[in-house]
């Protein structure tokens, strides 16, 4: 895979990204783009540019970048919300239509964990986006967060959140939080992540990740991103697309409860797919797995409809 390191502008701030190209791209060509985008307290070197070496071997350009708040892209550091990333992706997409290697009229957005809901909103501002995948994501924020943490812990995050966010406005604090004190079941899978595919993936990104943040990661993180769970929803959204729709998901995942799988596809106009993986959330996220590459190949016949 050949990269090349990118820059664009995100309401302002510099974001660093890469540009992925196929072994066998030649200068002067143009090809179809698929944009790869993180989940929560994800970051370029681990999804997106997994998602990347496999799509580049079926002749797709990917790019891929850290979202604003994550280093080395500028920004807040250590802040975010999901409005905030849906702005970094529409940067991306519009960034991408200026590249001469890029066909504008072919572009997919691929987003993994909360990145899809945010990709399918994307999809709906950008109409050049031609298909958009949601991978292991959710609808309706508010309802995700209520299933996947039950009653209680559900209302005391809320009342968390509501004093957190009563601090940022009224003395400028962003209070820092751990990333995963308000995300549902993460647990078993927040563990699995840091210490199995930042060690892993591509031969172990963890020490890129670490000295990017500064620190251990993941990092401590503005409880804003927290609160923009709740709000989000993209049911309108899915309802208004004018794009193929790919909708994937663990059967068995326990942070994103397949019920917003189902409902990502029941929204969403034709052409759609609906495939589910004999997994949970990341446990297979790996090059070599069988049920990611399972995935792939069916996210590759879907896209190939709409960019090939």
């Amino acid at each position: 895979m050949k990269q090349k390191d990118v820059f664009f502008y995100s309401e302002g701030d510099k974001v660093l990204g890469s540009i992925y190209y196929p072994e066998d791209y030649k200068e002067g060509e143009k090809r179809p783009v698929v944009i790869a985008n993180s989940g929560w307290t994800g970051i370029k070197v681990v999804y997106p540019e997994l998602f990347a070496r496999n799509l580049v071997k079926k002749g797709y350009i990917c790019i891929g970048f850290d979202y604003r708040g994550f280093k080395p892209t500028e920004g807040i550091a250590k802040y975010t919300t999901l409005e905030r990333e849906v702005e970094d992706i529409c940067a991306a997409i519009n960034f991408a239509k200026a590249q001469p290697e890029i066909d504008k009229d072919k572009i997919g957005l691929i987003g993994w964990g909360v990145g899809g809901a945010v990709c399918i909103e994307c999809a709906r501002r950008e109409p050049t986006v031609k298909v958009v995948a949601t991978l292991n994501s959710f609808v309706d924020g508010d309802r995700w967060m209520r299933m996947g943490m039950g009653n209680d812990k559900y209302h005391r995050a809320l009342e968390m959140l509501e004093e957190d966010k009563m601090t940022r406005a009224t003395t400028g604090d962003l209070v820092m939080r751990h990333p995963y004190v308000a995300y549902p079941n993460i647990t078993e899978s927040g563990d699995f992540y840091v210490d199995n595919t930042l060690k892993k993936i591509n031969g172990g990104v963890d020490k890129i990740a670490n000295d990017d943040a500064g620190e251990s990661f993941p990092t401590a993180m503005s409880t804003a991103i927290a609160d923009s769970f709740f709000r989000f929803n993209v049911e309108d959204a899915l309802k208004r697309l004018k794009c193929g729709v790919f909708v994937g998901h663990g059967k068995y995942n326990e942070l994103h409860d397949r019920i917003e799988a189902d409902e990502a596809y029941r929204l969403a106009n034709e052409p759609k797919e609906l495939y589910f993986v004999e997994g949970k959330h990341n446990e297979w996220m790996f090059d070599e797995d069988s049920k990611f590459l399972g995935l792939m190949n069916a996210l590759d016949n879907f896209f190939a409809k709409f960019l090939k």
